[in-house]
């Protein structure tokens, strides 16, 4: 059942109760419960191919490079790194006014977070972007693709096990209705990873409410094969580029230039 409006506006109400105390932990709480879910990750691989190959239709190999040794790489990668990104740091005041005026940039959360995510990285993308928002302070109210609604749920499953307090993290079943009514709701950040045409549709509706957007829209991605290169490794980048997770990714290769020297060989 796709979570309608009034499901979205309840849920974001309970992320914005739930943000200010979250915010008000340490940074190093926050990454105790991403290493908790890291270990989670780990003991439940199985489970997490299993589901999005069942979605997908992907390859176990490919489900379990992007899906959860990426996964564990991130969570890793923003636990042991959160409190230096986020630490203050000192500038330096151009001119006469160093003499009287000191400059901090000091990290201070957004509050909610919508996310929005598609069906070829079910699992990965909500991961990876709601790791960062909750580190930063922020609660997160997400929703997957409809075809792949399962692989997305995981990531709150895995969070709640780990001890993420209640309202922190929620993803919501829906469709593109459910999607606009996270962007229209009240959140204070978008970050989406689709279409063209949907992602313009985002970046509109964040312009109209002054609110920051992140947007990760399809690619057109080529591959230069040069006069010298290895042509048995160009070949096999070439397939490896074009068909890793059925051709379904942010970066594969869609147009392979050849130098005209090498290109009938």
């Amino acid at each position: 059942v796709c979570a309608n409006e009034e499901d979205v506006a309840a849920a974001i109400a309970k992320a914005r109760a739930a943000q200010p105390a979250w915010a008000a932990t340490s940074i190093r709480e926050r990454a105790d419960i991403v290493e908790r879910a890291l270990k989670i990750v780990i003991a439940r691989q199985d489970k997490i191919i299993n589901t999005v190959v069942e979605e997908t239709g992907k390859a176990r190999t490919d489900a379990m490079s992007m899906e959860v040794f990426s996964v564990a790489d991130q969570l890793c990668y923003y636990a042991k790194n959160a409190e230096g990104f986020l630490r203050p740091r000192k500038r330096k005041v151009h001119g006469i006014l160093g003499l009287m005026k000191k400059l901090r940039i000091v990290y201070k959360p957004l509050g909610v977070i919508g996310l929005i995510t598609p069906w070829n990285g079910p699992f990965v993308l909500l991961m990876n972007q709601a790791v960062q928002a909750i580190l930063a302070g922020n609660t997160v109210v997400a929703k997957g693709s409809e075809v792949t609604p399962n692989s997305a749920k995981l990531a709150e499953e895995i969070f709640r096990e780990a001890g993420l307090p209640d309202g922190v993290l929620q993803v919501l079943m829906g469709d593109g209705l459910t999607g606009a009514a996270i962007v229209n709701g009240g959140v204070d950040k978008v970050s989406f990873t689709g279409s063209v045409a949907t992602g313009r549709q985002v970046a509109q509706a964040a312009a109209g409410q002054l609110i920051p957007c992140t947007l990760e829209l399809g690619g057109n991605d080529a591959m230069i094969v040069c006069a010298d290169a290895d042509l048995d490794r160009a070949a096999d980048g070439a397939w490896v580029g074009s068909c890793m997770n059925t051709g379904h990714y942010c970066c594969g290769t869609e147009r392979i230039y050849v130098v005209k020297d090498v290109y009938d060989e």
